[in-house]
């Protein structure tokens, strides 16, 4: 069973979504620190994702690039049906990432930031979980280095924290 977190704006909407996702065998929970899978709605602007993968409803297709870049795994449209959110919210769950194939394309196809060899073992070792403690330790250099290296990397591929690390470590 599949524990999903909600928020939308209109309570109404968010509690029948609710017992539609129910019904479908998945598990509601109130607080997102207990969901595999979150589902939130865009208004206007993109908002930054829960601290979960999540799913989000967008009215505007532009704005799926932009999901994506910061950090949500799906993104879908109002008009998708139940069917195609259960399977989305599924598929998040498990890791996956749920966009149409032409956003993923053009996400693909753009050029990312260089980053040294040292930059790519930095940041393949913060993305693993290792403290700057460890990663200096494990490439023999100093921990005010470690710093220096992760602030560039933080700039470089435009992330906030070393978690987001573990999504991009593979594509540069």
């Amino acid at each position: 069973m599949v524990k999903v977190w909600l928020q939308l704006p209109i309570y109404a909407e968010q509690e029948a979504l609710a017992e539609a996702l129910k019904a479908r065998g998945f598990e509601v929970v109130e607080h997102p620190l207990l969901a595999q899978v979150g589902l939130v709605e865009a208004d206007r602007e993109v908002p930054a994702p829960p601290p979960m993968p999540t799913v989000i409803l967008l009215k505007d297709p532009g704005q799926s690039t932009q999901a994506l870049k910061k950090g949500y795994r799906g993104y879908l449209y109002p008009d998708q049906g139940l069917e195609v959110l259960e399977k989305a919210l599924r598929a998040v769950a498990q890791g996956e990432v749920w966009a149409e194939r032409r956003v993923v394309a053009a996400l693909v196809g753009e050029p990312l930031p260089h980053l040294t060899q040292r930059e790519k073992e930095v940041a393949a070792l913060a993305a693993l979980g290792l403290s700057n403690e460890e990663i200096a330790k494990e490439l023999g250099i100093s921990v005010k280095t470690v710093k220096a290296h992760l602030s560039i990397i933080f700039q470089k591929l435009g992330v906030k924290k070393r978690n987001q690390l573990a999504h991009v470590r593979f594509l540069s």
